[in-house]
């Protein structure tokens, strides 16, 4: 336990939750969850599920009609997976990244991480008793190639990449996705690719998967679930991509710990899954105006620069001109204005300059809590 640190994101969520309760206005810009509900079909087919009784233990590798739909997802963009030999379903897309570190990870071994990077990523890789290791970015996450080939050595098991990025919202493209790809068969270490907001992406970029450009799945563990894409973060399912070897040790992992994922919560994913896709395009038509209106908002403030968003729904604003730590940046400005952010240390040693916001929030917010922020920034200059 002392290798794992508290949480950056929920100890500002909770200094929130303290001065709400005192009757405080609170602008709430650090969660990263949908703000939308569950797509009522969806909603509809785990209340069937309750109703038909499938309440009981499943498989712990998932139910047989789920695992087809992943199969299927796949296989609509070109990519061949066996749904019931390469797919896990977890609780979430957190318990397949650790069962996926520790099917793969021993205590020597060194982990790349692409940075700035979600912090749990981290505090996984050091509870399995490894060492992560940041390989910093370009700005919009983009890849430092020099950076990464001289970061790899024979202690590098594995690398972390996440596209689109948790804090930037920037993406990689398939050319970068491949050079990883490479290096990763030159060096023998597996790429564990954090995909969870694939769909999420704007301006008519389609983001690539690491299955289109390792098809064998030998080096390479792909994360995903239906938190981000469904507005499904309180259902809880997730599942890993890979292959058999990897699937069947984390498989043996779920027996053994949470047993399976929840049944009648696999049938509702299942429906996600085949049923009408309308509430993806929806959701990312409001993504990507909410995304202009706080980028716009952020570049028309003095000292601050802020990057358009290729996918997901964050920006990581540079706030370097105010010569503050993110973590005293952060409070003071949740204290005097009640804008929440999280600090851009919890992404990276080297990203202490930075805030990160999410845009999960519905836009007469984004335009009130950024035009208090707006008004209180000049007096820190």
């Amino acid at each position: 336990m002392e290798r794992i640190p508290a949480s950056g994101t929920l100890k500002m969520f909770e200094l929130a939750t303290r001065l709400e309760a005192e009757g405080k206005r609170i602008y709430h810009f650090e969660v990263g969850q949908p703000d939308f509900p569950t797509p009522p079909h969806i909603v509809a087919a785990g209340i069937e599920a309750l109703e038909h009784g499938f309440t009981r233990y499943t498989s712990a590798r998932g139910i047989p009609p789920l695992l087809d739909a992943i199969e299927n997802h796949y296989s609509g963009r070109g990519i061949q997976i066996d749904g019931s030999k390469n797919v896990i379903v977890t609780p979430g897309a957190k318990m397949a990244l650790f069962q996926g570190f520790l099917s793969t990870l021993d205590s020597i071994d060194d982990v790349l991480v692409l940075s700035p990077a979600w912090p749990t990523y981290r505090s996984l890789i050091r509870t399995v008793g490894a060492k992560p290791v940041d390989v910093n970015t370009h700005p919009r996450y983009g890849l430092d190639e020099e950076a990464l080939k001289n970061s790899c050595s024979k202690t590098v098991t594995a690398l972390v990449l996440n596209t689109p990025n948790n804090p930037t919202g920037g993406v990689l493209d398939k050319d970068q996705m491949k050079l990883i790809h490479d290096l990763a068969v030159d060096h023998d270490f597996v790429v564990f690719s954090d995909e969870i907001y694939e769909m999420l992406v704007y301006n008519g970029f389609k983001q690539p998967s690491m299955l289109e450009i390792d098809p064998n799945l030998e080096h390479t563990l792909v994360i995903n679930g239906f938190s981000k894409t469904y507005a499904m973060t309180g259902w809880r399912l997730g599942f890993a991509v890979g292959n058999k070897e990897t699937i069947n040790n984390m498989v043996r992992i779920q027996q053994n710990t949470t047993s399976c994922a929840t049944s009648f919560v696999q049938y509702a994913g299942t429906k996600a899954l085949t049923g009408d896709q309308s509430s993806i395009k929806m959701m990312t038509t409001e993504y990507e105006k909410r995304r202009d209106e706080i980028t716009n908002m952020f570049n028309n403030m003095d000292g601050i620069f802020c990057l358009n968003p290729m996918g997901a729904f964050y920006v990581f604003p540079d706030f370097s001109a105010y010569n503050l730590s993110s973590n005293t940046l952060a409070e003071l400005i949740l204290k005097k204005t009640g804008v929440t952010s999280t600090p851009g240390i919890v992404f990276g040693k080297d990203y202490d300059n930075h805030l990160r916001f999410s845009y999960a929030t519905d836009r007469s917010v984004i335009k009130e809590g950024l035009s208090v922020l707006s008004e209180f920034l000049p007096t820190l200059l």
